[in-house]
């Protein structure tokens, strides 16, 4: 069963879970259209000129993964599935799987604060949230909606900002939720967290304590 909460979903968990091919999965668990910020996913990229897009610092952070990717496809033949994957982002987008969150003008000044160096310590934080994460927290905290992320500086900020318990959803805790739900068997869950790891997530070996 999905969430009944809206949820906000950062690069890192929307990421993995398109790279292993299981964003079927993440939209039944944190329901229909997933929602990202621009930060995360801009659809208006697609249209933009090859030189443009050498410029991967002004893209957002899906489309810099997707670049990523098309770089090491060149040599890589594991890659180019993986960009496959990947490249599905613009899929959801188009089959309206998934959606655009803009923020509006309070949350921009708060993500815009979240990333500064000089008020990074007052959230708990040594190093600024990066675009995708501070729009993601702005968003949640301002609407209340359950966070997806499995960056650490995130959540220690959206803790800091509400002062008490939130929700949040992170890879791990989503896997062990999808076993639990009957959504995919433990040994399933297993083998996906395996999947990511190799990937590149970073997370202990252990799914199910």
């Amino acid at each position: 069963m999905s969430s009944e909460q809206p949820s906000i979903v950062d690069t890192v968990v929307l990421l993995y879970l398109l790279l292993v091919g299981q964003e079927a999965l993440l939209a039944r668990l944190l329901g229909e259209p997933l929602r990202v910020p621009l930060a995360v996913y801009d659809p208006e990229e697609r249209s933009l000129p090859p030189e443009a897009l050498r410029h991967s610092d002004l893209l957002s952070e899906m489309r810099q993964a997707i670049r990523h990717y098309e770089v090491a496809a060149r040599s890589d033949l594991a890659a180019d599935q993986l960009l496959q994957r990947v490249r599905r982002i613009d899929l959801l987008y188009d089959e309206a799987a998934l959606e655009v969150v803009e923020l509006s003008p309070d949350e921009r000044l708060l993500a815009a604060r979240l990333q500064s160096q000089r008020t990074a310590a007052e959230y708990g934080i040594r190093v600024p949230l990066g675009l995708g994460e501070a729009a993601c927290v702005a968003i949640a905290f301002t609407r209340g909606w359950t966070i997806a992320t499995d960056d650490n500086a995130a959540l220690t900020t959206l803790g800091a900002l509400y002062g008490h318990d939130y929700e949040y959803e992170r890879i791990r805790k989503l896997l062990v939720r999808a076993a639990g739900e009957g959504l995919v068997a433990p040994a399933e869950a297993r083998e996906i967290h395996d999947q990511m790891r190799q990937l590149g997530f970073w997370d202990s070996d252990v799914l199910f304590a």
